[in-house]
């Protein structure tokens, strides 16, 4: 493993940590902490401060351990000094390590040295997408390939080539912001959230944005994932994640431009949640736009409204099974009706972003049609051209 972190700074010099300079460096301490009761060199300090609000509390949970067992047995002995301890965090999932290495000062105190995350966890994980984690990445244009109507397969291609992978980062750096659905690995989730940002706000020349990648464990476990955070008060990980995101946006004074996809929108509809009850306050300076929505809209812009969102625009395709069915956001029977006939296209071995009502942006009904002409599906086009005729005025 490839173990990353600020870098050598005054390894040696400790000093406590106190609530004045916590919040100097923007960490928040449990609430029960004590004055001093932590012994950090700088080097561990610097990285502390310099990880989001989410892993910091994960790895302050760890310090705490440690400081309390120091002869823990989830711990090893450095090599060359059998007095200093390295440490792996324990939480739950596999994609999450940091390495703490401490040792017991003259004074008996334990030592904080430094902090370091695996980097190997970082990126793509070719024909592994469950072992990539939870990671915010500052993904960067290649080329102007943009989805801005019906496309090809030459054009789709060239759309996977429009944006890099993505740099791992400890926070939102730019003006937009990106939460990927379910079955996205990270590489996929760089592109198809790019062409997403784009679509929310075309205006806006999108050059780089930071996506908040949700990933993949199977279509099943997602599912799971989405039950879970829709029916259960405790939210999942991947929530609380972006809970301690969007905390850190709004102290930063950040103003960002969000957009969720899918799975995504279930996420960031429980991370309002999680965050309205752990962290309150307002996020009045960030914006939302939602796409394929697997959350219910109207309570996931009920919340968001109330903590001060400003919601710009929803695109939901009425073909979609996934925002009609699965979000509740139309379950009348022509909508089943609809989505039925057009789930394979989403999930069946149809399923391609060139025809799924689901994958590409919707940019209207209009478009899709013509989509759907482009790869040769006539009669799908038929049944919405069906459709354009029975809502025409109503319908974009």
């Amino acid at each position: 493993m490839s173990w990353i972190h600020t870098g050598k700074t005054q390894a040696f010099n400790y000093t406590g940590l106190d609530k004045n300079m916590a919040q100097e460096h923007g960490i928040r301490l449990p609430a029960q902490y004590f004055v001093n009761k932590w012994q950090l060199t700088h080097q561990a300090l610097l990285m502390l401060a310099s990880l989001n609000d989410y892993d910091q509390q994960q790895v302050m949970k760890e310090i705490e351990y440690v400081t309390r067992y120091p002869s823990t047995t989830y711990s090893t002995k450095h090599s060359l000094n059998p007095f200093r301890r390295i440490y792996r965090t324990r939480y739950p999932f596999r994609c999450y390590h940091y390495l703490i290495e401490y040792r017991t000062a003259a004074n008996g105190q334990v030592v904080i040295d430094d902090i370091l995350f695996d980097q190997s966890l970082q990126g793509a994980k070719a024909g592994n997408a469950a072992a990539e984690r939870t990671m915010l990445y500052q993904v960067k244009r290649k080329n102007l390939s943009n989805y801005t109507g019906p496309a090809s397969q030459g054009d789709i291609n060239s759309l996977q080539d429009a944006w890099d992978e993505g740099k791992p980062v400890h926070q939102v750096i730019t003006e937009h912001a990106a939460v990927n659905g379910m079955q996205n690995d990270q590489r996929k989730a760089a592109w198809l959230m790019g062409a997403h940002a784009h679509a929310a706000y075309q205006s806006d020349g999108i050059s780089a944005y930071t996506l908040f990648h949700n990933p993949s464990d199977g279509w099943k476990l997602d599912l799971a994932e989405c039950v879970f955070d829709k029916a259960s008060r405790s939210k999942s990980h991947n929530a609380q994640h972006l809970a301690a995101v969007l905390a850190q946006v709004q102290q930063q004074g950040k103003s960002v431009k969000w957009v969720v996809h899918s799975q995504g929108a279930i996420v960031f509809n429980a991370a309002l949640l999680h965050y309205r009850r752990h962290y309150g306050g307002q996020l009045h300076q960030q914006q939302l736009t939602i796409h394929g929505s697997g959350a219910n809209v109207s309570k996931l812009t009920q919340i968001a409204n109330g903590l001060g969102i400003k919601i710009v625009a929803v695109r939901n395709n009425p073909f979609d099974v996934v925002p009609n069915i699965a979000g509740g956001n139309d379950l009348s029977a022509s909508s089943l009706c609809r989505s039925i006939k057009f789930c394979g296209l989403v999930f069946g071995k149809d399923s391609e972003p060139g025809v799924s009502p689901h994958t590409l942006p919707y940019l209207g009904i209009e478009t899709y049609k013509q989509q759907l002409l482009m790869f040769g599906q006539h009669k799908k086009a038929d049944q919405v051209q069906k459709y354009i005729n029975k809502h025409a005025g109503k319908v974009s």
